[in-house]
């Protein structure tokens, strides 16, 4: 018999941290992106206007956990409230966290707890993994509660390394890959010295993300996307997130030529698992290809470490799929209880319609404005540093 309890508040996620914790041990897949202190560091920055955390138990244990908000969006989701799990859209794998063997009866209740608590407005579970049993549960609860709902999906590359040697596991590459990270570590290691680095604190870390941020934002409005971190907010979560989970999960490295930071991955690492979170890498040093470099040395060194993957998370850019064979397919969906509701219509038709159609063209003209924000980030071709 399941029996659902409602913790109201922040204070919920200190009151439930211990069960939380014990409950994501239990797990196969122990994920970095469902625990406490993630949804810790983005509740540092963001304010959302209810918080709840919904938790299943049976006989006395807990089997299943949900925390929940309901926050106003901005001018992408067009100012309308939605509830949904804390972090949404930038939490690349947001599953419920409940034991298999309780996922059928439980994840029903506590989903029938969160329509009680927050109203039947427009709910939204993004990025469920397709080969998770909460997804097929999900659109049996809503067939059967009357609600419609609207389905988007995502694929995210990874590499399992379950191969019996790490030359086995490069046949995963064509041989020219294969060939062209190898030539460019060589030409790197002619101006210096290349070798992985990790802070041994958050502390030590910090000034390094600062780095990082301004190394990111000028890569992508070099090619005429806005950066994320000229927001102060995006700022600020990533440096929360320093200080909640390193030690719990964070992987924050940098490929160093040198005493140069050439390539920054700001990732997790999870039940055995590398995730690319996101990563960039010093224009000056394009030529060099310092990201691949930086990918080939981590895959090393997890292969030998025994890692069981590599998961470069959602997008299919290119470069990601020169080194992952497989993909997971990855569905957010919107559901509501009134399919004539103004918010539904804009989640599911009006806001796919205009990032189909328009958001490219609105995305760089955010760059033009950010750049002019910033003079700094002026535009110079990349140049091959002088050996």
């Amino acid at each position: 018999m399941i029996s659902i309890q409602v913790h109201e508040g922040r204070s919920a996620l200190t009151t439930l941290e211990a069960p939380w914790t014990q409950l994501l041990d239990q797990l196969s897949y122990s994920r970095v992106l469902a625990s406490p202190a993630w949804f810790q560091a983005w509740l540092d920055v963001y304010t959302p206007a209810k918080i709840a955390i919904l938790s299943a138990w049976r006989d006395g244990q807990m089997v299943g956990l949900l925390p929940v908000i309901r926050m106003r969006t901005d001018a992408r989701g067009f100012f309308f409230s939605r509830v949904s799990p804390p972090a949404p859209g930038i939490t690349d794998y947001q599953t419920p966290v409940v034991l298999p063997d309780a996922a059928a009866e439980a994840l029903p209740a506590l989903w029938d707890a969160q329509l009680r608590h927050f109203g039947r407005s427009v709910q939204w579970w993004p990025n469920l993994p397709e080969d998770d049993p909460a997804l097929g549960i999900l659109k049996q609860f809503l067939e059967r509660n009357g609600m419609s709902y609207y389905e988007e999906s995502d694929k995210a590359p990874y590499l399992s390394f379950a191969a019996e040697s790490y030359t086995a596991l490069e046949q995963n590459w064509t041989a020219s890959h294969r060939k062209d990270f190898r030539r460019q570590r060589k030409r790197l290691e002619e101006i210096g010295p290349v070798s992985l680095w990790q802070p041994s604190s958050a502390e030590e870390a910090e000034p390094i993300l600062e780095n990082f941020f301004t190394v990111h934002d000028q890569k992508w409005l070099d090619q005429g996307f806005p950066g994320i971190f000229s927001d102060p907010k995006t700022r600020a979560f990533f440096h929360a997130i320093r200080r909640h989970l390193f030690g719990k999960g964070l992987h924050f490295s940098t490929l160093r030529c040198g005493d140069t930071d050439v390539s920054y991955n700001f990732g997790f690492f999870s039940a055995g698992w590398m995730q690319w979170y996101r990563p960039s890498y010093l224009r000056e040093f394009q030529v060099y290809s310092p990201s691949k470099i930086h990918i080939a040395m981590l895959m090393e060194q997890g292969y030998k470490a025994g890692w069981k993957g590599f998961d470069f998370l959602l997008g299919e850019e290119g470069y990601k799929l020169q080194w992952a064979p497989s993909r997971r397919r990855v569905v957010s969906i919107h559901a509501t209880s009134s399919r004539f509701s103004p918010a539904y219509f804009w989640f599911s038709t009006g806001k796919p319609w205009l990032r189909d159609h328009a958001a490219a063209s609105l995305m760089r003209w955010k760059a033009k404005w950010l750049r002019w924000r910033n003079p700094v980030l002026s535009h110079t071709p990349p140049v091959e540093p002088a050996a």
